[in-house]
């Protein structure tokens, strides 16, 4: 069967209706052979990582900053401001002028580190008519931002709406909450950094982040496009291999601890129509092998049309409209979540509902159809991600960031096959254990405080 073939049954299961047992499920695995993007070392430290990809006369090219990502801040804000406003002021040209001169050459530039992340990220594409002049001015941008103080300024205004907004927003509210009880005093708890810190903030501790961070040794360059590899690195080696700085090496963080005792956070939101539930904990890093037996039960709980949350609490209860479970891992500790908005009267069996079903997960296997087309929905995710670009060049990166073997994506449908119902059982009494699941609740406390207090003690 071809690869086509089986994409086009993955997807026909994926979206197939609710009733499980009808959804065609292949039994063969796919098989896939990934382009190879072996890592070039430039004079200077410089990682280049490259493949060739001519199917449109398009090219994408991505600086992975590593160790420069916000949980490495000195400052809160420091990382962010950093990245972002790398796009506002380089070798000469104003932050309008870089977006005239990207636009005139046809590509697109953007910048950021993301909360939680541990790099920062700068990416450019466009048509490969024009890419020694785009790279030229993206590689401009990494290595000469000028931090400029009137845009600076204009930058902190926007983060400090941001904040505000933010704490408006009920969805965010509780997703914050469950950052800052799942991670604690690690900075992965910090999703927007406190409004009274960047207040202190200035350009000159911009411009020190990146004279110590954007190193060479800690940039790993990605392209992908009508470019073959050898003559990416040369251009990069021209571009940046005069570049010399000292190679900062920071001290490892210390491990988000599991906290001891479940937490239960109740915000009042008088009269509110629904309740923002989030249920989670912490979990393992990306190298962990419960990894892929947990992107299977996370598959079955609540990932998709078909997941047994969305089937429940969705079409056949009506409760909701948007519930969903998410499973993530970096290189520290990532975290499991169930959240969703619920009507406030449905409050009190929303959140039985969801307790039960991690109960049942680790009590009771996952029947063998149920699974099966868990596994055939992420095998077809997967192959689907390969028809793009992007995501093939990142899951090279992934492999050399982790350290993966090179033949660990060829591998991934077989493992993903392979899992058992034994294996996502043993994976949930690791993890899903509802007695020790962590539960934010945004909405109207008068009346799903009880069902709350059924649970334990209850922080508002």
């Amino acid at each position: 069967m071809t690869r086509r073939q089986l994409l086009s049954l993955a997807a026909t299961g994926a979206f197939a209706a609710e009733h499980l047992n009808r959804a065609p499920v292949s039994r063969e695995t796919l098989t896939v052979k990934l382009p190879e993007a072996s890592p070039v070392k430039l004079s200077n430290g410089v990682t280049v990582l490259a493949i060739e990809d001519n199917r449109l006369p398009i090219a994408l090219v991505r600086f992975q900053i590593e160790d420069a990502g916000t949980i490495y801040s000195p400052h809160p804000g420091v990382a962010e401001f950093t990245a972002q406003m790398l796009l506002e002021g380089s070798a000469g040209r104003s932050g309008k002028q870089l977006a005239e001169e990207a636009s005139r050459l046809g590509t697109t530039f953007s910048s950021n580190s993301v909360p939680g992340a541990e790099a920062a990220v700068v990416e450019g594409s466009g048509l490969t008519g024009r890419f020694p002049e785009w790279l030229e001015l993206l590689t401009g941008v990494v290595l000469h931002p000028t931090f400029p103080a009137d845009e600076f300024n204009g930058l902190r205004q926007q983060f400090l709406t941001r904040i505000r907004l933010r704490a408006t927003q009920p969805g965010s509210m509780a997703f914050d909450l469950m950052q800052r009880i799942v991670y604690g005093s690690h900075p992965a708890a910090i999703m927007l950094p406190p409004a009274q810190a960047l207040t202190s903030l200035t350009p000159e501790m911009l411009a020190t982040w990146h004279r110590e961070r954007y190193a060479p040794a800690k940039i790993v360059v990605l392209c992908i496009g009508r470019v073959t590899p050898v003559s990416f690195a040369g251009r990069i080696e021209k571009l940046l291999g005069a570049w010399k700085t000292t190679e900062v090496n920071p001290a490892p963080l210390p491990l988000p601890q599991p906290a001891s005792a479940r937490r239960i956070v109740l915000v009042d939101r008088p009269g509110a129509a629904q309740t923002e539930l989030v249920v989670g904990s912490l979990l393992f890093d990306r190298r962990d092998p419960d990894f892929i037996p947990m992107t299977v039960l996370n598959a079955v709980l609540g990932s998709g049309i078909n997941s047994r949350l969305f089937r429940i609490l969705r079409s056949e209860k009506g409760y909701t409209n948007n519930v969903g479970s998410s499973a993530s891992a970096v290189r520290y500790p990532g975290t499991w979540r169930i959240s969703g908005g619920v009507r406030t009267d449905a409050t009190a069996e929303s959140l039985a509902i969801i307790l039960e079903q991690l109960r049942q997960l680790c009590d009771e296997p996952i029947p063998a159809e149920e699974l099966d087309a868990a596994k055939s929905g992420e095998i077809g995710r997967f192959a689907l991600n390969l028809e793009q670009p992007l995501q093939v060049i990142t899951q090279s990166y992934l492999r050399h960031r982790y350290r993966f073997s090179a033949d660990y994506w060829e591998r991934y449908p077989g493992k993903v096959a392979a899992v058992t119902a034994a294996d996502t059982q043993a994976v949930a009494q690791k993890y899903y254990d509802p007695s020790r699941a962590h539960i934010v609740a945004v909405g109207d406390a008068a009346r799903i405080r009880p069902a709350l207090e059924k649970l334990g003690k209850i922080e508002t």
